[in-house]
């Protein structure tokens, strides 16, 4: 795939952008430096916290929470506002990539591709102020705090998303093949869920088990009690997932226990699952811990709803793929989940996963060795650039 004139100009200084962020991953809530280099890079191409013109757009860049930013591309008066997101942070992952510009912050790792998306929106935002074919408003949010603290939804509520007509957002997915966008409409993303059962007992010797009230084997019936939940409760089309990741108890081998803590997550395809594994995690943990004579204390916290894609934010997408990249629409949602999901709740949008999969890169997302070509940052805007100016007004 060629790039377009545009999208090559500023091609390679996005590149450059993404060397750095991956340099110096920062993780959710702590982008500090992460944010002020993205601002230092567009202040560099003429952007600015004051609004200004450039080339004959009114462009200024505002940072409504802590750290990412929000920036605003006019031209003209009127016309639709069309907002592009990107995330920016990273994960606590040890980075084993043998990348020449490989992360210098000790375990944190750009494992998820969020560098590769921020330096997509980078280069669309440049290429918007390059071209002058449109009017109306091109917004780009540069978002913290995706993968644990939902910044989608501070954003939203900061009032990034205000006055917007359309989102859109991609996702760097290795999982289908280089040169492909993939989507589908509805449900593309599920629900994200954490809970935590501490099953409350009695300590007492191994050797006199009579004595105590064993919070083990209460946790060990309880595990596989919760897996009935979705095998038994849910129906088998609309998809969920309940996976304990944590358990722990006990400090020797001939103790028993005081408590037990099981930690996990649910994901949902739809509203209405997640709040009945919701609901039936709770009363599974409570009679479970009765019935061995103990006490269940469960934590649960909602986080992301799914990720629903608008069948006209995908049609656009469609009508409108840059020469060189295919379109492929899944037969199935992925159990993963996205705070993009706040955006697509408000106003018409969609997610969309280009495609990264190559015989040398081919990991999977939150590996210590995930990498990707980055000729994909190109494919994200020219693909980004495309889907704007079919909804922005002409000239």
């Amino acid at each position: 795939m060629e790039f377009s004139e545009i999208i090559n100009k500023h091609y390679q200084s996005a590149v450059e952008l993404r060397r750095e962020l991956h340099r110096f991953p920062e993780l959710s809530r702590e982008e500090k430096e992460t944010t002020r280099r993205i601002r230092d890079f567009l202040v560099s191409k003429g952007f600015s916290t004051e609004e200004v013109e450039l080339n004959g757009a009114k462009v200024q860049v505002s940072q409504p929470l802590e750290t990412g930013l929000v920036v605003r591309i006019k031209r003209g008066e009127g016309g639709p506002v069309v907002a592009f997101r990107a995330d920016i942070d990273a994960l606590p992952v040890h980075e084993e990539t043998g990348l020449s510009f490989a992360s210098e912050n000790p375990g944190r790792m750009h494992a998820c591709g969020h560098d590769g998306h921020t330096a997509v929106l980078a280069l669309t935002l440049l290429s918007f102020v390059e071209d002058t074919s449109w009017e109306g408003e091109v917004r780009g949010i540069f978002q913290p705090a995706e993968e644990l603290y939902g910044g989608a939804e501070r954003m939203v509520a900061a009032g990034a998303l205000d006055g917007a007509d359309y989102v859109y957002a991609l996702h760097i997915w290795p999982e289908v093949p280089e040169g492909i966008v993939a989507s589908r409409p509805g449900t593309i993303m599920a629900s994200n869920d954490r809970f935590s059962v501490v099953l409350k007992g009695k300590s007492g010797h191994g050797a006199a088990p009579h004595l105590a009230k064993d919070p083990i084997v209460c946790a060990c019936s309880l595990v596989t009690s919760l897996q009935s939940i979705v095998s038994r409760e849910i129906a088998p089309w609309d998809g969920a997932v309940l996976t304990i990741g944590s358990i722990s108890a006990g400090t020797a081998y001939n103790i028993i226990p005081d408590k037990v803590t099981l930690e996990g997550t649910i994901r949902a395809l739809s509203q209405e699952s997640r709040k009945k594994i919701g609901e039936s995690l709770k009363r599974h943990a409570e009679y479970t811990a009765k019935a061995f004579g103990l006490e269940a204390e469960v934590e649960y916290v909602e986080q992301y709803p799914p990720t629903v894609n608008h069948q006209t934010a995908l049609e656009i997408v469609q009508a409108n793929l840059p020469q060189g990249l295919t379109y492929k629409e899944l037969s199935f949602p992925s159990m993963a989940a996205e705070d993009f999901s706040f955006y697509t709740e408000k106003v018409t949008g969609a997610m969309l996963f280009l495609g990264s999969r190559t015989e040398e890169c081919s990991m999977p997302l939150h590996n210590s060795k995930f990498k990707f070509n980055e000729k994909i940052i190109g494919y994200g805007a020219e693909l980004f650039l495309s889907v704007g100016r079919s909804l922005l007004k002409s000239r």
